[in-house]
This record gives structure tokens, C-alpha cells and sequence, in this order.
């Protein structure tokens, strides 16, 4: 089983923010269309909203239709808004397009010098600055606390405008923007020790471009020389915080496709940006590795498609479950499952079920859109068997030989979808390729899931520990480890206890992310003698500190279904010898 969240690299804003307080200085800048614009030839404007923003930042698509509705609440009041390009390689075009994308109303500026950027001390997009009317900074920073709007619970932006209107002081005056760093001319820098060619590509080929390529999740991409420059700070910040590569297991080592820096690797980088980002012999450069079109691992046996969905433009996060029927004749063993979204821009990630009991289709047929409504955290049946999924980085691959997952005659695959909304609404038509296995299959492949739901999460807890344990009646061995909890986990480990008095640890995640969940595979079968206890331990934040707690105020949480609840189950997969019960 595949419960992964991902979809957008983005970094934090490292610094301080200065104090606000302080007159803007003046400045001239042309909008997409040539016209020029002076700010302080506005004329008595009640307050100015300055929106520096960037047409590759991920985290400004996330923001354009909460920078929309403040314009609709404020333009009507006697508020201005300009958007302002500040990278330096952005154009007309770019930013012109940029802005039909995403309907932006206001006038949107290009200030490749970053004149204005740096007269408001601004180094990050989104970041909003507003103005009274005397065009003195009144407020500096992010637009609100949370880059899922359902999760917000400040709104920084409009708050300071509705101070201003009011002749408040603004309560907060500055906050830490979050998203992009902008990107400036790049002076001409001497090749030192550290460049491009002789060091960077090796490391950004091998654990980057994966997903930093053309045509995949990432939002931009890191196969030349001029990208990887472009984006290089944004790069120190990500592998400094190890915001990136988006790897949580610290037992480094014990899985297959290991997505993490060594810190030889991160120094390497910093020093490189540090140096000015600069090239070297360009000949010497080794080129990105190159990627299979199509079917990763060729034509599948059996492909099976989604109906088409419109993913809507705005509004929380949302799960559709598909049901698919492969109508099989007669059981067949797969040894490869390939899922491959149809919308890379909305996609977040894809879990494949198997149902073989008809509860799928009857809820299917509840709900007059394409599939069903679904929580995130299930398909609303106990499934019968699993087939994999999509995140992105993950490349699919084939089961050990011998292995293989059983579809029995008549089952349906059920994809279960989480879609992230854009501002815009999108198709997607989600696609499942299977691969039958060629040899005889000596174990089936199946699952042991340690869980504990009879916990209470007390209000206020910053670190409260759940523990669940489970035991192999027979001998086996581990394939995959899928650790799983929700929004207030912050820790899980899931440890082998063996018989004879030792153990081993599983899996250790030490900093949760529920955006970045993943099923992890042994690098080798892990051998699970008879008798071997499964104990999961898990920590949770219900604090109000948590930017993720759902619940404002924190109140009492309890397992459930819905991602506002909380879990605390670790899903291993394994094989033994075929004909025996199932543990």
C-alpha cells in the first residue's frame, strides 16, 4: 500500500525579516503591457499592497486565488495591488502568461533589477508588503500562516489591510514569507574548487532530476547548467533544512531508491552556491541520465483507465476512488504494477485496492460524479488486497522472481486519488498497468499491519506516545514497510523484536510528514524469524504550536477516518511458503 503525499518542492525563507515602520522608497516600473507606473504618483490611495510573486514558484501557484479574493474583498475600498516579477529572467511574455493563467486582476509589474524588491527589503515569493497611505510599511511578509487554505487559521494579508483601513496599528508587522528565493543577475564568478561541471551535476543527476525534469511533478526542472544556477539558493535553502530531496527514514541504507544527501553532498552544494554557482568546463559536465517514455517497465499485460475527472479549481484537498474491473477470467498472479496520473499538476498521490466483495461499485454508484468521495485515509471497504501506487520519485519495479500479488476472477481495482487544487479546474484520467508474472509463483505477497485504535491524544500534548505490536506466528521475510499516521504525528518507529533477545529497527522516521508518505522497500528481504514481536511507537503533537493541528483550539483526538482524526498502523509486507494460514 501507497498512502504518499507529494507534489511541491518549496523552502523556507531562512531569515529574519526586517522591521516594518519604515517609508517604501519610490519606484518606476513598467507593467506586461509597457505601460509605466510611478508609486507615488498614486493618488491618495487608503492603503497599497505590493505582491512580489514568480512564475515558476510553486508556492505562488498555491497562493494566486487566495491573492485574487483579497483584491475583490479590498480593490473596492480604496486598496491598490500590483503584482511584481523581481527574477531576473522573467519577460513580458513569461509574466503575461503567467498572469492569464491564473486571471490575476491587478496590474502585474517586472522589476528585473529587483529595484523595488530590494527598496522594500524583499528576498522571497510570495511576499506581500503593504502601505498606508503616507506609503510607509505597515506590514512585510507571508500572506497567511498555512500553505493549505483549509489549514489557515491567520490571515496576515488581509488582516493588516483591515488595521490600516481602520487606523489600527497592525498587530504583526512582519512575518517570515515562505516559498522562493528570488533570483538575481548572476555576476560573473571565477571557477574554484567547487563548480557545476566537476561536482554539482554528478549529485543533481542522481538524486534530482528523477522528478526535476521536463514533463514530471517537480516544478521545475535541474538538468542543465542554467536551471540548476537559476534555482541554487532555493537549492542551498531545500538541502540545508532537508526540506530536499524528500526522504523520511534516517536508517539510511536499508532501502531501494534512497532519496537523501550524504552531508558531503549537502556541503558541496552550499559551497557551490556560496561561490556564486559557478560552471566550470562545461565539457566536462556529465549529462542527466536519461528516462524511458512511455511504460517505465514496458508494455504491461493488462491496462486499465480512470474515467476522466474535473479536478475543481478551488477548496480543500480531495480523495476520488475509481473502480476499475478487470474482468478476469481466472486468477492471475502480478509481479509489477505501474500507476501513471494523467494530471501531474493535480496529482498528489494514487493508492491502488483490490475488491473482490462489490462494496466499491455499490458506493460508486452513490455518487453521481465519475468514482466516489473518499477521506484520504481508505476506500471505505476493507480491501482484499493492494497493487501499489504512485508518488512522486518512485519508480516501479518487479517483485522478487517467485513473488508475486494474487488478482483473484472478477476482482476491481480501485484507485484512490488525492487530488491538491491549483486555482484552475483540471482533467485527469488516471491510468493502472499491470504485469502478469511469466514463472511459477512461489509466494504470495501479504501483509501484517500492527495497529493501535483505541488511543485518546489529550489536548496541549506536545509529545504523546502510541505504541502498537503485532506478532509473526511463523517464519518469514519483510519486503516493504509503509509507516502511517495523520496530522499531528511528528515520530514512528517500527521495530523487529526477535526472539533470541535482539532487534532491529525497520523503519525510523524521526521528523513525519504527512505530505510525503511512502511505501519503503528493503534493499533485501529482511529474514523475520518465528515468534518475532512487530512494536510500532509513534509521537504525536496536539499543541496549538503544531501548524498542522487541524483543531483550533486543540481538542481531544481519537483514531478515525478522516485526516482530521488520527492513526497509528504500520503496514509490512512479506512472503513465506506458499499453502499456510495466514498469521
Amino acid at each position: 500500500m501507497r498512502r504518499v503525499v507529494a507534489l511541491l518542492a518549496l523552502v523556507t525563507a531562512a531569515f529574519a525579516p526586517p522591521p516594518a515602520d519604515e517609508k517604501a522608497p519610490n519606484f518606476t516600473l513598467d507593467d506586461i503591457a509597457g505601460r509605466r507606473h510611478t508609486l507615488y504618483d498614486l493618488r491618495e490611495p487608503k492603503a497599497v499592497v505590493l505582491l512580489f510573486i514568480a512564475t515558476e514558484c510553486p508556492m505562488v501557484a498555491r497562493y494566486a486565488a487566495r491573492l485574487n479574493a483579497a483584491h475583490a474583498a479590498f480593490s473596492g475600498r480604496g486598496v491598490s495591488f500590483f503584482a511584481i516579477h523581481s527574477n531576473a529572467g522573467e519577460t513580458a511574455e513569461s509574466a503575461g502568461a503567467h498572469a492569464k493563467k491564473w486571471s490575476l486582476p491587478f496590474p502585474v509589474l517586472l522589476d528585473p533589477d529587483q529595484k523595488a524588491a530590494d527598496g522594500v527589503k524583499v528576498d522571497t515569493t510570495p511576499c506581500a508588503v503593504v502601505l498606508d497611505g503616507e506609503f510607509t510599511i505597515r506590514y512585510r511578509g507571508a500572506i497567511d500562516n498555512n500553505k493549505s487554505e483549509e489549514r489557515v487559521k491567520v490571515r496576515y494579508l488581509a488582516d493588516a489591510i483591515e488595521s490600516i483601513l481602520a487606523g489600527r496599528d497592525v498587530k504583526t508587522p512582519t512575518t517570515n514569507a515562505v516559498g522562493c528565493a528570488i533570483q538575481r543577475r548572476r555576476a560573473a564568478a571565477p571557477a574554484g574548487e567547487v563548480t557545476y561541471a566537476n561536482s554539482v551535476a554528478e549529485i543533481l543527476n542522481r538524486r534530482c532530476v528523477s522528478c526535476h525534469r521536463p514533463g514530471q511533478v517537480a516544478p521545475f526542472p535541474l538538468t542543465t547548467f542554467e536551471n540548476a544556477a537559476r534555482w541554487s539558493r532555493d537549492i542551498r535553502r531545500a538541502v540545508q533544512s532537508k526540506v530536499m530531496p524528500p526522504w523520511l527514514p534516517s536508517n539510511h541504507g536499508a532501502f531501494r531508491d534512497e532519496r537523501w544527501l550524504t552531508d558531503e553532498e549537502i556541503k558541496t552544494l552550499c559551497a557551490w552556491t556560496e561561490g556564486g554557482a559557478p560552471e566550470g568546463d562545461r565539457s566536462k559536465a556529465p549529462a542527466p541520465p536519461k528516462f524511458p517514455e512511455g511504460w517505465i517497465m514496458g508494455e504491461p499485460d493488462l491496462v486499465l483507465t480512470a474515467p476522466e475527472y474535473d479536478v475543481p479549481a478551488k477548496g480543500s484537498d480531495e480523495y476520488r476512488c475509481f473502480v476499475l474491473p478487470t474482468d478476469l477470467p481466472e486468477d492471475r498472479w502480478v509481479s509489477a504494477v505501474e500507476v501513471r496520473p494523467g494530471n501531474l499538476s493535480v496529482v498528489h498521490h494514487i493508492i491502488a485496492y483490490v475488491d473482490t466483495s462489490g462494496a466499491a461499485e455499490k458506493m460508486d454508484e452513490l455518487d453521481p460524479l465519475p468514482g466516489y468521495h473518499s477521506n484520504g485515509t481508505g476506500p471505505g471497504f476493507i480491501p482484499s488486497g493492494e497493487m501499489s501506487g504512485w508518488a512522486p520519485g518512485v519508480t516501479p519495479y518487479a517483485l522478487p522472481e517467485g513473488v508475486g500479488r494474487r488478482l483473484r476472477k472478477g476482482a476491481r481495482i480501485v484507485l484512490e486519488v488525492h487530488y491538491h487544487k491549483n486555482g484552475r479546474v483540471e482533467k485527469d484520467k488516471t491510468t493502472i498497468g499491470l504485469h502478469f508474472a511469466t514463472k511459477a509463483v512461489r509466494h504470495p505477497l501479504l501483509w501484517m499491519t500492527p495497529m493501535n485504535a483505541t488511543f485518546t491524544i489529550p489536548p496541549g500534548a506536545k509529545r504523546h506516545k502510541v505504541t502498537a505490536r503485532a506478532t509473526f506466528k511463523r517464519a518469514a521475510k519483510a519486503i516493504s514497510v509503509f509507516p502511517h499516521m495523520h496530522l499531528l504525528g511528528r515520530e514512528m518507529t517500527v521495530e523487529a523484536q526477535f526472539p533470541d533477545g535482539t532487534s532491529k529497527v525497520l523503519i525510523q522516521v524521526p521528523a513525519w510528514d504527512f505530505n510525503w508518505q511512502d511505501t519503503y522497500h528493503f534493499k533485501e528481504p529482511v529474514p523475520i524469524p518465528a515468534g518475532t514481536k512487530i512494536l510500532v511507537t509513534a509521537y504525536f503533537d496536539n499543541s496549538p504550536e503544531n501548524p498542522n493541528n487541524p483543531h483550533d483550539p486543540p481538542k481531544a483526538v481519537r483514531w478515525g477516518e478522516e485526516t482530521t482524526d488520527e492513526m497509528c498502523i504500520a503496514f509490512l509486507s512479506y512472503i513465506r511458503d506458499m499453502g499456510g494460514d495466514d498469521d
